[in-house]
This record gives structure tokens, sequence and C-alpha cells, in this order.
């Protein structure tokens, strides 16, 4: 009899074990093919941004999601600086590696030939006027070891003010390299190179560099929605960007497996949830946005030209950075959205899913912000813990641990059951 007694409740540990492991499976797998190179970095160089959007308007349909309003996708456009061709440097003789060795401003314009440097302060720089510098002839600034990160935004934003109008620039950093997106083209190139020495060392630096300013390029938000089982027109909104920063060069792209491949899958992990199990009062609109790393452009269009009322939405959920957790979750916007906050916290006294939940205040660091900014309930969710990669090369899936994935999966859940 107590054999039969504990069968049940083995068979269903048995299910949930088997369940929790599909969840993380499926989970990188989604990962990995959006980090893969047939995904050029999901950025604006061989189309990679649109490959990742194809491939999310065929998993929402193979779902079941269906569209908003008759919209599936919600083009729009951008101007993009983007780098297809060649990016090659060579210092002193020796090439460099791209990504590692250094990076090219995003905002950086084509160079082709040899570059000759003069060494050029902080103080320097953080001074006007600048005298003007002839062709071929560009300025170094060398990091000091000491340098407050005030001090140094100060000089970037002075850097960069001449890289756009007058002159090459060169700048030597301790610091890890981190890279973006630019709408922009300076006039002239601007390379950050890593170099831990603190030197004054003034290289003869031989650089091809291709780069070309694309305007009303076409990307697309993916939509798709999971209707209450009651009628209702309230709305809560799923998000995740699914754009990265693509190729510098035709050899290096950034996989954005953290950032935001692992946001997507949860995304995707929830959509099938929810699609099995919708909610009884609250349709589920689901988004993955374009535009993100360029500036929040995807969502800010949405807000704008909204294809439903944004007084019906009762909450929205963005999701990035999901590849970790082991150190807890952050909840961006925590702190101003008290009730959510609080609604997490019970949630997850009762799962304990994660073993921290911090609160943060408003920050413009993702899809949330247009919609905070509307006056609509908007919180963002990642997680931290070991994947410390970020808008760099090494931003790869098979850094992510997933290690609390299942268990941040069901907090999710349980969070958008709760309405």
């Amino acid at each position: 009899m107590l054999k039969l007694t504990l069968l049940p409740c083995v068979f269903g540990i048995l299910l949930t074990c088997w369940s929790q492991r599909n969840l993380t499976s499926n989970a990188k797998t989604h990962t990995d093919l959006l980090c893969s190179p047939l995904m050029d970095g999901r950025g604006y160089v061989n189309n990679g941004c649109n490959k990742a959007g194809f491939y999310l308007l065929n998993e929402f349909e193979r779902i079941g999601l269906v569209p908003m309003n008759g919209w599936k996708n919600q083009p729009f456009y951008i101007n993009v600086n983007r780098f297809p061709g060649a990016c090659k440097i060579k210092i002193n003789g020796t090439k460099k590696i791209p990504g590692i060795d250094y990076l090219i401003h995003p905002s950086s314009a084509p160079f082709h030939g040899k570059l000759s440097l003069t060494a050029i302060s902080a103080e320097e720089i953080l001074s006007l006027p600048f005298k003007s510098f002839p062709p071929k002839q560009g300025i170094a600034f060398i990091q000091p070891k000491q340098i407050s990160r005030d001090t140094l935004l100060m000089v970037r934003a002075k850097l960069e003010k001449l890289a756009r109008i007058q002159v090459p620039v060169v700048e030597y950093t301790h610091r890890k390299l981190t890279w973006s997106v630019s709408s922009e083209q300076f006039m002239f190139p601007y390379i950050q190179v890593f170099d831990t020495s603190g030197r004054i060392q003034l290289h003869k630096f031989k650089i091809k560099l291709n780069a070309e300013l694309k305007e009303n390029y076409e990307v697309s938000n993916i939509l798709g929605v999971v209707k209450a089982i009651q009628p209702s027109d309230s709305f809560i909104i799923v998000s995740a960007h699914y754009d990265h920063l693509g190729r510098m060069g035709k050899n290096t792209y950034f996989p954005g497996a953290n950032d935001n491949a692992s946001g997507v899958a949860m995304l995707l992990s929830l959509a099938e949830e929810i699609q099995q199990q919708p909610l009884v009062k609250h349709n589920v609109l689901f988004i993955a946005f374009a535009g993100e790393e360029i500036g929040l452009l995807g969502s800010q269009f949405f807000v704008n030209q909204p294809i439903l009322d944004l007084k019906l939405i009762s909450c929205v959920l963005n999701l990035d950075i999901m590849g970790s957790g082991e150190e807890g979750i952050t909840v961006v916007n925590g702190a101003i959205q008290k009730d959510l906050f609080e609604r997490l916290i019970n949630l997850n006294e009762l799962t304990e899913s994660v073993s921290v939940i911090k609160a943060r205040g408003q920050a413009a660091n993702s899809d949330h912000y247009p919609f905070s900014e509307a006056g609509i309930p908007a919180i963002f969710i990642y997680t931290m813990g070991p994947n410390k990669n970020y808008h760099d090369v090494n931003d790869k899936s098979a850094m992510l641990t997933f290690n609390k994935f299942d268990q941040l999966h069901y907090l999710l859940l349980r969070f958008l059951q709760s309405f």
C-alpha cells in the first residue's frame, strides 16, 4: 500500500523533472540558433536582424499565437551605421584581432591607409579650442590608470565630437571592450585599442575599414496574442528584444546570447505555457522587439503607433538577460511599481524560485521604458550570476548556465496567472 501511495507522487516528480529538462533544453536550442553565425549577430549586416525576426515569426505561428488586430509584425525604419566589409588593423606591422584587441566605434567613418598619431592628455582634450590636424594624422588618448569613470565619460564625449567633424581618434583603454550600434556616421574613424600597459606609445597604424550609413532600413516588431478564457479587453504584454549588435566586418560578429537571445528564449517558453493555459481575464500580447540596441526604437515605435489602446494594458513584463540567476534577479521599476514588486516577492516566498529579488528605480535601459514613460505599469527583469559577458564577442550561448531558467519560468508564469 505504501508503494502504491507513493507511486503518483514519484510519477509527478518525474514529470516535473522531465518538464524542467525540456524547458532548459528548448531555451538552449533557441539561444544556440539565435547566436549562430547564420544570424550574423542579429544586426544589420547580411540582414541578420530580419533573419531572426523571420525565425520568431515562424515560432509564434508554431506555438499558436494569433495576430494582434490583424498584425503579426509591425515594420518600422531605422538609420544604422554598419560595417559590412573589411575591418583590418595593423599596429607596428602586427595584425590585431577585432573584438579582442580593438573595437571600431559604432559611428566610425570608413578609412583606408596609414595613420600617424599625436598624443593628447585628458586635460588637453577637455580644454578648448583644438588646433587643426594635417590629413592622415590622428590623436591618441592613453587612459591613465586612475582616471575616474565620470572624467572618462566626459573625455569620450569630447573624443566623439572630434571624430565627428575634425580628426581621427585612437583611444588606448585598459577597460573591457564593449560595443554598441549607432544611427549616425562621423567624418573620421574612432578606434578603441585594448592596452593595459598605460605607456604612451605612438604606434603606426595601417587601417582598412569599410563603413556605410544605411538609411531607412526596415525591421519589425513580432507580435502574437493568447486570448483570455473569458471575453476581455484587458492586456498584459510580455516582451523581449531580439536584435543585437551584428557584425564588425566580415569575420567578427557579436552573438548576443545573454543579451538577449536568453530573454527571447524565456518569452517563447512562457508563450508556449500560456497558449496551453490561457489567463482567465487577460489577453497576453507577446512582443519580440527590434531596434532596442540602437535606442529602444521598436518599443518606442509601438507606443507611438499603437495597434491597441494603451489604456487597455494592465502590465508590461519585459525580459532581458535571462541566462543565469544564481545570484537572483533585479526588477527595474520595482521601487516604483511596488504592487507588482510585492506580488513577485510573495510568489517567490511560496515557491523559493530565486535566492534574491532586488528592486531598482526607473532606468531607460530596456524596452519597458517607453511604456513606463507613457504611464503604463511596466517592469523589467534581468538575472544576476556568473555570466558577465555583455556587448562583447564572448557573449556566446556556451557561456550561459541557465541554472535558474526553469525556476524563473515558473515564477514568471505564476506572476502572470495572478492577474
